[in-house]
């Protein structure tokens, strides 16, 4: 266990101080304490959430209760539904949802996700007698509902989704990256000029100013493509999910949509 845990927060310190380096020459300069601050806010939630990884593969598919539209997650690269507990806990306190947590292999291609993801909200919508559901992802996981949407049946099983850090035009870091799935974050892959085009469902695409993994923020932009952009000033890849400002921004837009009188604008939040 001991071992483990070394593993663990060297694993997390190398993540951390090496994708905030490797950002710096993308995004807009900011001072040591922000940074450092903003670094320790990413390492805490890594740490917080990566060690209930396991747990929440077998576990834990209803995030949360409710009767209303039900809400799909769907989590990123190498992670799984673990990283929406603070989204689904403020859907919930809102009175919205129910919440599932969509595990798939992140590894294989965005097509083949992409059918699995149709398979799950089929069986969501008989479960729950709904006809329609709403998706929340994160990373890798907005370039599977995009597939979706453009591609399978999401423009008429999918209200409205929201994706927070998706490379929706690819990612630029070069380095090893494991599994398909590599190939299609690759900014100018095939699997990304396949989703180009206008989005058949309204969208909020959700960036931070100093992602380090997504940089710089104009690569998860949509709004050309008619989806709404909203940006948040600093936070990390992961610890976004976590943001106060972006779980406000995404409970207003499952619940009303682009009624820009109640939900938020674009702009920097």
């Amino acid at each position: 266990m001991v071992v483990a845990l070394c593993a663990l927060c060297v694993g997390i310190f190398v993540y951390v101080v090496g994708s905030f380096f490797l950002m710096r020459g993308h995004v807009g300069a900011r001072g040591f304490r922000l940074s450092f601050r903003e670094m320790t806010r990413e390492a805490l939630w890594s740490l917080v959430t990566q060690p209930l990884l396991p747990w929440y593969y077998g576990f834990g598919e209803r995030l949360a209760r409710g009767e209303k539209t039900p809400v799909v997650v769907v989590h990123g690269y190498m992670q799984n539904r673990i990283g929406f507990i603070a989204i689904a806990r403020r859907l919930n306190r809102r009175g919205l949802g129910p919440v599932f947590g969509f595990n798939y292999p992140w590894y294989r291609s965005v097509a083949h996700n992409s059918k699995r993801l149709e398979v799950y909200v089929e069986r969501i919508c008989a479960q729950t007698k709904q006809e329609q559901v709403i998706l929340i992802a994160h990373s890798l996981g907005g370039l599977i509902v995009v597939h979706y949407v453009l591609h399978g049946k999401g423009k008429e099983r999918v209200l409205r989704c929201v994706t927070i850090a998706s490379p929706h035009a690819g990612v630029l870091y070069r380095g090893p990256v494991l599994g398909a799935s590599s190939r299609d974050l690759r900014s100018g892959s095939e699997l990304l000029l396949s989703i180009q085009g206008a989005l058949p469902v309204p969208v909020l695409s959700i960036a931070s100013t100093h992602d380090n993994v997504v940089y710089p923020h104009g690569q998860s932009s949509l709004a050309a493509r008619g989806g709404i952009d909203l940006l948040v000033e600093g936070p990390g890849h992961l610890s976004i999910l976590f943001d106060s400002r972006v779980l406000d921004s995404v409970a207003e837009f499952v619940a009303h949509g682009a009624d820009t009188s109640k939900a938020k604008s674009p702009g920097v939040a």
